[in-house]
């Protein structure tokens, strides 16, 4: 089996990490996996043991076309391919005509892109595509959805994200909250791209609505960097709660667990902008937070509600719902041994259906569902 994205480690991100888990579920399960990625910036050998791996020039087009040279040729040995994301990717692989083709679905890459005028081209480019694939497998119920709305014909099924339980766990949270300069202080963090739509302004209007004595006991962690963060660190001065900001920028995803156990509530209050396809297709953060016993907020947008089970180590409310937002800041000021508690429900929810390795029993049972045989 091919396993094609070029987003794969040493590349950051959500594609990159699901790629490199899928390939090493499969070969853990005795599946011959070979990734073909681009050659990496940075350095960094396979991420997964025993799995060769096919790193083409990064720079496009040619990234491009020895891509498609090296499925042409993998066709004629009839091996079956799991392509990171539709384009270019599962483009590539239609093109060569390999069979069976499996591609993943995230979310916001199937929006209609920001160019009106390539909105016609791409719409029929994207159906031809996603119908073509033997199975396109979402990372929740919505981005299925998006898919079946895009190209109706296609075989669309969500098999929902999971996280490391075993990096990503409960540790001491007054240790990690002194490693962090935070001390004894409530700690809310983000985790994101620093843009207008992941909603950061909702938790800063939450924060200035609280009384003066209980806001002062917050601080805000905001990890991430993007192109709005001038505009969100002014609103934070507009709502006179900067001095509770802390922009700590990027954040290597190995130094992650120990900021999740450095937070009491993991916050993150993402909107829906269609037209600049800006949406949460899942929100693999919620389960990391999760997963290290730090109780979520999220709202009802996107896959998000796939990621959050209300009640159960965690808390979904309205896109820009700064009441409903503040009354939980409110609760965990008044009551933080009970937030402690849910965070606990929260782990043990990721332990008993969250896990990579449950992701992967999804994952080929429903390959096998629609007779698709991985080799």
């Amino acid at each position: 089996m091919i396993l094609h994205s070029f987003d794969y480690p040493p590349t950051h991100g959500g594609i990159s990490r699901l790629c490199a888990e899928v390939a090493a579920g499969l070969v853990r399960r005795g599946v011959a996996v070979q990734a073909l990625t681009q050659a990496a910036a940075i350095g960094g050998g396979s991420c997964v043991p025993n799995l060769p791996e096919v790193r083409v020039i990064a720079r496009r087009p040619r990234r491009e076309w020895q891509a498609l040279r090296h499925l042409w040729r993998a066709r004629a040995g009839r091996a079956a391919v799991v392509c990171g994301i539709w384009y270019p990717e599962g483009l590539l692989a239609t093109l060569a005509g390999v069979r069976p083709l499996v591609i993943l679905a995230h979310g916001s890459e199937l929006m209609p892109p920001r160019s009106r005028w390539r909105r016609g081209l791409w719409r029929r480019l994207q159906r031809h595509v996603l119908e073509s694939a033997d199975l396109v497998v979402a990372n929740s119920e919505y981005t299925r959805r998006l898919a079946l709305a895009a190209a109706p014909g296609c075989r669309a099924i969500s098999v929902l994200l999971a996280v490391d339980h075993r990096r990503f766990f409960p540790g001491d949270r007054a240790a990690a909250k002194a490693r962090h300069g935070v001390g004894d202080r409530l700690v809310l963090a983000s985790v994101s791209r620093l843009h207008a739509y992941k909603g950061h302004e909702v938790v800063f209007r939450a924060l200035a609505a609280l009384p003066p004595a209980l806001r002062d006991r917050f601080t805000y962690l905001i990890a991430g960097r993007g192109s709005d963060e001038a505009l969100l660190r002014a609103r934070a001065q507009e709502f006179g709660v900067a001095d509770l900001v802390r922009w700590i920028g990027f954040v290597p995803e190995d130094d992650l667990p120990d900021l999740y156990r450095a937070t009491d509530l993991f916050v993150l209050c993402t909107r829906e902008v269609p037209d600049l396809q800006e949406v949460e297709g899942f929100g693999l953060v919620f389960l990391e937070a999760q997963a290290c016993a730090t109780p979520v907020v999220g709202t009802r947008t996107g896959g998000i509600p796939d990621a959050i089970d209300h009640g159960n180590g965690g808390w979904l409310i309205e896109p820009d719902d700064v009441l409903s937002l503040s009354r939980i800041l409110t609760e965990l000021g008044d009551c933080p041994d009970s937030f402690r508690r849910a965070g606990e429900m929260a782990r043990r929810r990721v332990e008993r259906e969250g896990t990579w390795d449950h992701y992967l029993g999804r994952f080929e049972a429903a390959l096998r569902a629609e007779g698709l045989d991985l080799g």
